[in-house]
């Protein structure tokens, strides 16, 4: 089911970040019942629903304890990344989408709480366009959404 939610949400992502467009009226088009907004309230609402859940945890916190790991990623790369996000600005970054498999936790997804500051925003895309490319996610632009989100497997 999560994993079915975290493809959903990339999904959203990508199209919210235009990719998939056949043509320039696209983004315009409002045929399917969507629009950019649309998908941004529904990442954003994702996120909400993240940092109220108890499957997430600090992201620096989180990947201290031994048994939380990752399916995919590496941990150190990982880790920089989180570092790198705070140094941007961050204001909180989770490990999120947490399942619990013979007694490890696999952190999912790294789910990146923006600051409203829009110099600090453009420093968090920066790092963010760095993260897309690295854990192979559709890259996005800023607009105006609460929160950054990475698949982590």
């Amino acid at each position: 089911m999560r994993m079915l939610l975290a493809s959903s949400l990339l999904m959203a992502i990508a199209l919210a970040s235009g990719c998939g467009k056949s043509s320039s009226t696209a983004a315009s088009d409002d045929s399917d019942g969507s629009s950019k907004g649309d998908l941004i309230a529904k990442i954003d609402q994702h996120g909400d629903e993240i940092v109220a859940s108890s499957a997430k945890g600090e992201a620096r916190e989180w990947m201290k304890q031994p048994r939380h790991v990752f399916f995919k990623a590496d941990p150190k790369v990982v880790a920089q990344f989180v570092e790198d996000f705070y140094q941007a600005g961050a204001v909180t970054v989770y490990i999120a989408d947490i399942e619990e498999e013979q007694g490890y936790d696999y952190g999912e997804s790294l789910l990146v709480v923006l600051p409203r500051d829009p110099n600090a925003r453009a420093k968090l895309f920066q790092v963010e366009a760095r993260a897309d490319t690295t854990f192979d996610d559709d890259p996005v632009t800023d607009q105006g959404q609460k929160y950054l989100y990475n698949g982590l497997d």
